[in-house]
């Protein structure tokens, strides 16, 4: 059986099934390029540094840089606060430094008492036990946990459904396999690299790459799949299928 030995309706579905892949993974390429740089709006290549703070700064430090940055008094305050951390989180240091930041820039917003529309009663910053617990390395082992549970189940489950049916597909084996092979490998590679920037930051490299690379071989099986449900490509596609 081969995909192109499907009736009609069945070519039909599976169309509109590599469709929403299609949009589904230009969609996503688009949001982590707004969450991972200052743009607003349009397509932005995610940034090398956006990936670092995302992952390897300390919770902290990246939410003052990214999405609480409108609220930081001064740069300097971001210098200080990673100090901080980088010292070991000393409670004198806290108290002589840190805490007046998170004074003026946060507990506005992050107390249990706060009334703001934008209040994180959840998520109070002005003791000292309080803000040490948003100093770990990126993402923390809960959430980190429960992000790669997501990414992988959800990206796998189609993943499996694209690559079976790139294998019925009538392109060369060695096409075949290849982008297959490559798809499932490098969103390994992306997942691993989220929690080994954590502790080496040069391993946002891995993450960049791999996410670039798991992303363009999900469009070209997509493509190709979609392409092969309708039309034949001579030039890479056997003969026999």
């Amino acid at each position: 059986m081969t995909l192109k030995t499907l009736n009609f309706s069945a070519r039909l579905a599976a169309s509109f099934f590599v469709g929403s892949i299609l949009i589904g993974t230009f969609s996503s390429l688009i949001m982590l390029g707004l969450l991972l740089s200052e743009a607003e709006s349009g397509f932005v290549f995610p940034t090398l540094e956006g990936i670092r703070i995302k992952y390897a700064y300390p919770l902290l430090v990246s939410s003052m840089k990214t999405s609480m940055y409108e609220y930081v008094a001064d740069d300097e305050d971001i210098e200080i606060v990673q100090q901080w951390i980088d010292e070991g989180t000393k409670e004198d240091f806290f108290k002589a430094k840190v805490q007046p930041i998170m004074k003026m820039d946060c507990t506005s917003c992050h107390s249990k008492s706060s009334t703001k529309t934008k209040a994180v009663p959840g998520m109070p910053l002005g003791r000292f036990e309080e803000v040490k617990a948003q100093a770990s390395a990126g993402y923390t082992w809960a959430k980190m946990s429960r992000q790669a549970h997501f990414h992988l189940f959800g990206i796998g489950v189609f993943l499996a459904i694209l690559s079976l049916m790139m294998a019925y597909s009538s392109y060369f084996p060695w096409i075949r396999n290849l982008l297959i092979s490559t798809a499932t490998i490098f969103l390994w590679l992306d997942v691993m690299g989220w929690w080994l920037t954590k502790y080496l930051i040069e391993f946002a490299y891995v993450i960049y790459f791999a996410g670039a690379v798991m992303s363009g071989s999900i469009l070209a099986m997509a493509g190709l799949v979609l392409l092969d449900l309708w039309l034949r490509v001579p030039w890479i596609t056997e003969s026999s299928r």
